[in-house]
């Protein structure tokens, strides 16, 4: 029997409960795990959203959901290059790549409604400005690169 914490999905806006999900990510779906990442990364704790969308990546895996970990793949780029704060730079035109290739994606700021990938060319680092993120950047976790 598998214990399912899916119903706490909406909470996971809190950073408490991201501590939840990622010391029990078992207990969330790929979804859940995924928004929380979004959130975490909305609010500027790239480190949080960049193991977030790691546990979220694994749980795709299982559930075998090919075009969602696509999207999550994306969205952690998103995360790493805000937190290198390099506009234009190697990152960034990685995430450029990785858009064109994708019909739709959840934007990356709330209420992360899926839209047009397209749309998101050009104006993804606009919101939240990649300068007030720089300080944080100092107090998160490092990122570590995985397949």
């Amino acid at each position: 029997m598998h214990l399912r914490f899916d119903s706490l999905a909406p909470v996971l806006s809190t950073p408490p409960l991201w501590a939840v999900a990622l010391r029990a990510p078992w207990g969330f779906s790929g979804a859940a795990l995924h928004r929380a990442g979004l959130t975490a990364m909305s609010a500027g704790r790239c480190g949080v959203a960049d193991r977030l969308f790691e546990r979220a990546a694994h749980r795709y895996r299982r559930e075998v959901r090919t075009e969602a970990l696509a999207r999550l793949r994306v969205h952690q780029l998103m995360t790493r290059a805000r937190a290198a704060g390099d506009p234009g730079g190697r990152l960034c035109l990685e995430v450029e790549r990785a858009l064109t290739r994708l019909d739709r994606i959840e934007s990356p700021e709330p209420p992360f409604a899926v839209v047009p990938a397209h749309s998101l060319l050009a104006t993804w680092l606009a919101e939240p400005d990649v300068g007030q993120l720089l300080p944080r950047r100092a107090h998160a976790a490092p990122v570590r690169r995985s397949a």
